[in-house]
């Protein structure tokens, strides 16, 4: 097992957990977790995100696996301020340690990155017969259609819930030693 601070480590969690771009990650602040509601959830502000033009700010449903390692995170480094915070003494620590963990302490360059969670999580969801909008909401990703965009203002949140139900279990059982299915490389 690669030696990671906890910062690090918990970062690249919550990143491959949620699917979510590395800088809403390294930049996330404890307000924007609601870990205790019934199903607990992540709020980004539209601000923070790429797609701006959305009426309303990005919920990303927490599944217990990861809602609950983020309490523990909570209770031992408070619920004040970023979420990982740097040891440096910095605001928070950077996109370039998580990035650099894939590249050189695991030898993924090339192979795998923080972002690689977000197509991982399309290509396996949309595999498991998760609805294309389903999958696209959760990335935010704006509609490709200027028609949709100006009509479809749903969440579709339910669905989004049972999407990161299933992609939290696809992950504990991967931790545990399950089968992993190599994707298939882009046609040249």
């Amino acid at each position: 097992m690669a030696r990671l601070s906890p910062a690090v480590r918990m970062a690249h969690r919550l990143c491959a957990f949620t699917s979510m771009r590395i800088g809403n990650v390294v930049n996330a602040v404890w307000k924007e977790f609601h870990l205790n509601d019934d199903q607990p959830v992540w709020i980004v502000p539209r601000a923070k995100m790429k797609v701006t033009s959305r009426p309303i700010d990005h919920r990303i449903p927490l599944c217990p696996e990861i809602a609950a390692e983020l309490r523990q995170w909570q209770n031992v480094f408070g619920g004040k301020g970023y979420v990982f915070p740097s040891p440096a003494g910095g605001k928070h620590i950077g996109r370039e340690a998580i990035e650099k963990v894939y590249r050189v302490t695991l030898g993924l360059d090339g192979k795998h990155s923080p972002h690689g969670w977000r197509s991982s999580f399309s290509t396996l969801a949309r595999g498991n017969g998760t609805a294309r909008d389903v999958v696209e909401l959760a990335l935010d990703h704006a509609h490709d259609n200027e028609v949709a965009r100006a009509y479809d203002r749903g969440e579709r949140f339910d669905e989004r819930v049972k999407l990161f139900q299933w992609w939290g279990k696809q992950l504990a059982a991967a931790q545990r030693g399950a089968t992993v299915i190599p994707l298939k490389t882009k046609a040249a």
